[in-house]
């Protein structure tokens, strides 16, 4: 299976950064795989954020406990993502007041998901996120003082329930790190670091036994184990993955060098099955380095009114609008954008704008957005629309339409097509600029198929004795249907590796 371009260089950028914390069993090149010696009671594969509290609280039952891990270093996705959380009746909550419980955030899943996430794991999630995050923060995680609030990256929530660290996820593996230490000292968990999981061990009726694990000696051992789970993250650095699960190409090159699909392998090839890819949604805004996609991205839009209400238009390749650009939605952005050809639009907008209007491109000053013209291939500027549109390469005769039809709405003269109502200028003064957007990714829709107890389950819905999954492994789509919901990725993450650990797991100790 090829994966994206740079993979290998990011592996060997990432393992030069980080500290292992173990080392893999050694064997002489060009041994067979062998196994070692123990058998133990709970195998995880991936040290991330749903692996390492299921070792944490399995250990903290007596389990004896193996982490597998890819990285050179615990942690997971945790190095890159801004550790956005939400539960409903946390202690925080009710220390300001704000009354909330599990049950009301499961409806605001529902509500922003359009009933579309899954109805079993979403409560699961929900119901217990109270008690992650409350543990998180009686072991020292601290919010950001304003924290909680109801959303600023996703749709908001009813109530205050959204919450991270000044860190970002970061904060979070800071607590885990130093929950996990007392049992890696006492040998309750052993840490394989710079390890791959390439197979899974069954026996003669299908139940898995174990874990094929090489080192970077490129040695196999086989590790065997009573449960074993699958916490190894998504495919978001797999382009050819994700084109295959989500039925389109993966424009953007932002994502853990590691989250390469592995579970979604070793879990199929067990009997497993995946779901949820047809619920793929883009996120709005990026402006990508190049065109060698999947892409670096050079700078961000900042297209949500309510950070920054709009004073451009966005329009497709056909040069139509397809969205009221003041929506205050950010669904509503990330559906627009789903349904253009290839998940693109242009900002248009003119010298008069540009010199007024906030900064429409992240941290860039109006003149370092004129300088990128020739500079970088999506930004461009002519003296006419109809130029404009030939150096961009949307279609002339709509874009001259669509903008004229913006400017009559703007002046009074006709009623805007889409209802925006925030229209500060027209786009009439020249020269004219155009900035192409793209749509990006930091985590995948589609996911290991699992039941309500977290085993991996065959397409009649029969589990694989002794497998689990859990995290990103089983595809946003479960927590947030076709939408995104804040804090629905990492508080499900922890919260289904801490039941797993906590009770879910059965151990003969």
């Amino acid at each position: 299976m090829s994966t994206r371009k740079t993979h290998h260089a990011g592996k060997r950028r990432f393992l030069a950064t980080l500290a292992a914390t173990g080392a893999a069993a050694t064997l002489p090149m060009g041994a067979r795989a062998q196994s070692a010696d123990a058998v133990w009671d709970l195998i995880v594969v991936g040290g991330g954020n749903s692996g390492l509290p299921a070792a944490i609280f399995a250990a903290a039952r007596g389990a004896r406990v193996l982490i597998i891990e890819a990285a050179g270093q615990i942690g997971g996705t945790l190095f890159l993502s801004s550790g956005q959380m939400s539960a409903g009746g946390t202690k925080l909550q009710k220390s300001k007041g704000i009354e909330d419980s599990g049950q009301l955030h499961y409806d605001d899943i529902m509500r922003i998901s359009k009933g579309t996430a899954n109805k079993d794991l979403v409560r699961l999630a929900v119901f217990n996120a109270a008690d992650t995050f409350d543990w998180l923060t009686d072991n020292g995680f601290q919010a950001k003082p304003e924290h909680p609030v109801t959303g600023t990256t996703h749709e908001p929530y009813s109530r205050a329930r959204y919450a991270w660290g000044a860190k970002g996820g970061i904060s979070i593996l800071e607590v885990l790190e130093k929950q996990i230490q007392p049992h890696i000292d006492a040998g309750r968990i052993k840490v394989l670091t710079a390890t791959e999981a390439t197979d899974l061990i069954q026996d003669a009726g299908g139940a898995v036994t174990g874990v094929v694990a090489k080192g970077e000696d490129g040695v196999s051992t086989r590790h065997m184990g009573r449960n074993v789970l699958l916490s190894c993250g998504g495919y978001a650095s797999n382009s050819k993955m994700f084109e295959e699960l989500e039925g389109v190409p993966d424009y953007s090159d932002v994502s853990y060098p590691y989250s390469q699909g592995a579970g979604i392998t070793l879990g199929t090839k067990a009997g497993g099955y995946v779901r949820g890819g047809e619920h793929h949604l883009p996120l709005f805004g990026a402006i990508p380095r190049d065109e060698d996609f999947p892409a670096p991205t050079a700078a961000m839009a900042r297209h949500f009114p309510g950070d920054r209400p709009p004073w451009e238009i966005f329009v497709n390749v056909d040069g139509k609008r397809f969205l009221a650009e003041d929506i205050l939605s950010h669904d509503a952005y990330e559906h627009g954008l789903r349904d253009q050809p290839h998940e693109r639009a242009w900002a248009i907008f003119d010298e008069e704008i540009l010199s007024k209007a906030p900064p429409l491109v992240s941290r860039w000053t109006p003149q370092e957005v004129r300088d990128a013209v020739g500079t970088y291939n999506f930004f461009y500027r002519a003296d006419t629309i109809a130029e404009l549109a030939r150096a961009a390469g949307v279609d002339e005769k709509n874009l001259v339409a669509t903008v004229e039809a913006y400017n009559r709405a703007q002046a009074g003269k006709a009623k805007d097509s889409f209802g925006r109502t925030h229209m500060p200028l027209p786009i009439a003064k020249p020269p004219f600029y155009a900035i192409r957007t793209q749509s990006w990714q930091l985590s995948t829709y589609a996911g290991l198929a699992v039941d309500k107890d977290l085993r991996v389950i065959r397409q009649d819905g029969a589990p694989i004795q002794n497998l689990y999954a859990c995290g990103e492994l089983l595809g946003t789509s479960v927590f947030m249907g076709a939408s995104y919901c804040g804090g629905m990725l990492v508080t499900p993450a922890l919260t289904f590796g801490r039941l797993l650990g906590q009770k879910m797991l059965k151990f003969d100790v």
